[in-house]
């Protein structure tokens, strides 16, 4: 089960209240709005996405066994917040919560690449049925400048001449078709001495790359803002340094629309992060609408 990070920090800024509505922009496994709806009930309710179509199915069952009908859980991107609560007639949004990033499901179930560590097939769309590029196609069929230019732009990767070039040569023998051979081929060019694993920002730069994660959270922080109650709080949870990029960039824009309430980023205690590891490069940022 997938451990919400910084989950004791979040409810101390978003303070829920009973009978308060919330957005949760990234349902994931559950585990957020499973803990929030509680402070909630009786009446208050919380409108959540899930954009990936087969967590979202898993989602719905899991509500329906515990018969939980204050969430409800919609398939939808979170850059489309604002057409979904028109459509749904949601209210009186009190706050809306964007645990960014992709869920531990990803990584250890959905068999679409996500992770260096196993042998599957390059895939990476969060939506299948939305996203017709894979990992396949870019790492097989993208020419030396479009793979060098993602993996700078979307990973922040050094060594991206580098690896775009043995990618090139590798593909000519055969194709690349699988996560582990991707890891390898990235492994054997970068002799990293760092702790994570040197295929790291090359998977981070084709993920966001194909599921246009950079753009879906700048339009999702902006529809929040535009449905959000006066006086209403957008808490963020960042994991790289660019989707962190994203949220300063949108603070700035809307200096004369919010109040920054976290004055320095919070991250997670070392506590935290020895029980959960994935919690190391989480950081937290909150805005109140003015």
């Amino acid at each position: 089960m997938h451990k919400t990070v910084l989950l004791k920090e979040t409810l101390e800024i978003l303070e829920p209240k009973q009978n308060e509505n919330f957005i949760d922009a990234t349902f994931g496994e559950g585990g957020l709005s499973l803990t929030l709806i509680e402070y909630l009930k009786p009446k208050g309710k919380i409108l959540a996405f899930e954009w990936d179509p087969v967590l979202y199915e898993l989602g719905i069952k899991k509500l329906k066994k515990m018969k939980e009908k204050n969430i409800r859980l919609v398939n939808k991107n979170f850059r489309e917040i604002k057409k979904v609560v028109r459509k749904e007639k949601f209210l009186n949004i009190k706050g809306v919560i964007f645990d960014l990033g992709v869920s531990n499901w990803h990584y250890e179930e959905s068999r679409r690449g996500f992770s260096f560590r196993k042998e599957e097939p390059l895939d990476m769309r969060i939506n299948p049925q939305e996203i017709k590029i894979t990992a396949f196609d870019i790492v097989n069929y993208a020419n030396y400048s479009e793979l060098v230019r993602i993996f700078r732009e979307y990973g922040e990767e050094p060594e991206a001449n580098k690896i775009a070039k043995e990618i090139i040569e590798r593909r000519k023998i055969k194709k690349i078709e699988t996560s582990s051979e991707l890891a390898e081929i990235v492994k054997q060019i970068k002799k990293s001495k760092k702790k994570i694993h040197p295929a790291t920002q090359i998977f981070m730069a084709l993920r966001v790359f194909i599921n246009d994660e950079l753009k879906n959270l700048d339009e999702g922080l902006e529809s929040a803002l535009d449905v959000l109650e006066k006086g209403g709080k957008i808490v963020v949870i960042t994991f790289q340094g660019l989707e962190d990029r994203v949220v300063k960039k949108f603070i700035k824009r809307n200096r004369k629309r919010i109040e920054v309430l976290t004055k320095n980023v919070v991250k997670p205690t070392q506590e935290e992060i020895k029980e959960n590891p994935k919690a190391r490069s989480a950081k937290l940022r909150a805005f109140k609408k003015l």
